[in-house]
């Protein structure tokens, strides 16, 4: 068992199995995997939760989140409920894992597929990544892996640190590269965008990745640029959320927009090639301060949408 005090609430990571707590872990990941993330019932429930190392987070009796590994290091189904993220759950919940793996199972290593836009959590948790996004239930993963007590070794996806250039050859990816990078929180961001039926932008976890970015921080601010105004604008809805967040989110036309791109200075980098491909960056800083230069003017030249200033929010 690891627990800790925070003032007069108990903090505790109870190590338990699927036949002890079942219920209350049952509770905890349909709230978060199925009701939240829309993750279908058969694919949440497997034969593996009966085989599972357990551990369930608790703050006093309340259970706040879960996680399971297997006997060959393999953890997964870490979920923390709504209310109680941004509190060090998601590191204790691994820090358990961790010390369960290390002293109980006597194993090398620990992996596990994370969901990108929780990337930096696991990068602060000195995982390593793997390259190369993958689809598990209709989200975006990767693999990550550590030896438990090890520090990181390498720096794939690292901002600033990786130099690669990796392409992006499928929808999922084009996704799980805006997930991730938005949730490293890039000093800011630009969507430049020739065609608004792409359908990355249509994707409603490309959109949430966005919204959560713009929201974060006073001092981000979100800038798309597109090239003309077209019949039915208002209803596209990365534009709608520019409406709804007006004062961090701009919107302007300008026909010098000729690439569809998402930069995130100072070092971020996204092209746009086909429907489901693109090319992707995060260490090209010379490049993207380059490309910022010459869309800044745009951003503040640019023409506001008329049809969109029609948009009833």
């Amino acid at each position: 068992m690891f627990a800790d005090r925070q003032g007069s609430n108990d903090l505790e990571i109870r190590i338990t199995d699927w036949r002890a707590s079942r219920d209350i872990i049952r509770k905890i990941r349909e709230e978060v995997f199925i009701k939240e993330q829309d993750v279908p019932p058969e694919l949440e429930w497997d034969e593996f939760d009966s085989e599972a190392i357990h551990f369930l987070a608790l703050e006093g009796r309340n259970p706040v989140g879960c996680a399971r590994l297997m006997h060959n290091g393999k953890f997964g189904r870490m979920a923390v409920l709504r209310e109680f993220r941004k509190q060090h759950w998601g590191s204790r919940l691994i820090n358990a894992i961790e010390d369960f793996a290390r002293n109980e199972l006597k194993i090398r290593d620990i992996r596990g597929a994370a969901q990108a836009h929780a990337i930096p959590f696991y990068q602060k948790n000195d995982f390593n990544i793997e390259a190369g996004f993958f689809d598990d239930a209709g989200i975006a993963h990767l693999n990550v892996y550590k030896a438990p007590g090890a520090p990181e070794t390498n720096y794939v996806f690292r901002p600033g640190r990786d130099k690669n250039i990796y392409p992006q050859n499928d929808l999922i990816s084009l996704v799980g590269w805006v997930e991730m990078i938005l949730a490293m929180r890039p000093r800011n961001a630009l969507i430049t965008c020739t065609d608004l039926t792409h359908p990355l932008w249509w994707n409603k976890a490309a959109l949430h990745a966005v919204r959560e970015f713009a929201l974060d921080s006073h001092r981000r601010r979100v800038k798309i640029l597109i090239p003309s105004e077209r019949g039915g604008i208002n209803r596209h809805p990365l534009l709608r959320l520019q409406q709804r967040l007006s004062s961090r989110i701009s919107l302007r036309v300008t026909p010098e927009v000729q690439d569809d791109l998402l930069i995130t200075g100072p070092w971020g980098l996204l092209q746009l090639t086909t429907e489901t491909q693109g090319i992707a960056t995060m260490g090209d800083a010379s490049r993207v301060k380059r490309m910022e230069a010459y869309y800044k003017p745009l951003t503040e030249t640019g023409q506001r949408p008329r049809e969109a200033r029609r948009l009833s929010i």
